[in-house]
């Protein structure tokens, strides 16, 4: 009976260290987006003033319409649809942003992952800009629907986009080019690509950036890249890093086709 008990304890006491070692990840994993995020400020702000500004104006517009001494009802109402128009696009930025900082269970739903690197090229587009990068895309329209949760997705993707112009900071003797690129690949499935002209990574390390706490970054956390190849592998996908030609470095990860069926288990 008492080495039964020892067992138990054992198990328990495993177990507890399990959940305490979940837990911990997931405070870090959400500490990363924040500080993601925090990154991505004057973007926000960019982001959410361009749609607050053009509701002023459309405002004011409206207001000059309905001053005349004889009411243009016709263009006030134009007007009026442009303000309503401009409010919903602010409030979808504000709504992408909420999504990225929540700690919701994962939805998986056929997207389009076009669409979904679109939003996060739009929502960083002011702070690569202030850090001199230049953002080519590739976009392929045959890239299939995926089955995956749109913000995780773009989670992964921003996570890549940052590092990719973190990388790019030391260079100032070529432009800063941050490539963006999707396709189908052999396979039939998405391929997505985020490919830098940053110092690249020594090849003695290149297996070992997807390690939690490991970091070349002086105030990393080192758990980025492993959230994202953890959320790529919970969709049936796979992410690896590879040397850029003839400088930098290729991020790729795949996701599968959406088809019918259930959906990833992801704990």
């Amino acid at each position: 009976m008492t080495e039964y008990i020892g067992v138990t304890m054992d198990v328990t006491e495993r177990k507890l260290n399990e959940a305490a070692l979940q837990e911990a990840q997931a405070e870090l994993a959400r500490a990363a987006r924040l500080t993601t995020m925090g990154e991505l400020a004057a973007s926000i702000a960019h982001e959410i003033n361009q749609p607050l500004t053009a509701i002023v104006n459309y405002g004011s517009a409206s207001l000059r319409w309905l001053a005349h001494d004889v009411p243009n009802l016709a263009r006030a109402r134009e007007t009026l649809k442009s303000v309503v128009k401009e409010a919903n696009r602010a409030s979808e930025v504000i709504g992408r942003i909420r999504a990225l900082l929540t700690n919701d269970r994962p939805e998986f739903i056929p997207l389009d992952l076009n669409g979904a690197i679109r939003e996060v090229l739009a929502l960083t587009q002011s702070s690569l800009q202030n850090r001199g990068v230049a953002v080519l895309t590739n976009l392929s329209a045959s890239v299939p629907p995926v089955l995956g949760d749109r913000i995780q997705l773009q989670q992964v993707i921003m996570n890549l986009i940052m590092n990719g112009s973190d990388a790019m900071s030391p260079v100032t003797n070529r432009p800063r080019m941050l490539h963006v690129r999707s396709a189908p690949d052999t396979s039939g499935n998405a391929l997505v690509a985020v490919e830098d002209s940053g110092t690249g990574v020594e090849a003695t390390i290149v297996d070992r950036i997807f390690d939690p706490l490991f970091t070349t970054k002086p105030n990393g956390m080192g758990m980025g890249l492993s959230i994202c190849r953890s959320i790529i592998e919970a969709h049936g996908g796979r992410l690896w890093a590879s040397p850029g030609s003839p400088h930098g470095t290729v991020f790729q990860f795949t996701v599968p086709a959406s088809v019918t069926g259930n959906a990833p288990h992801c704990e």
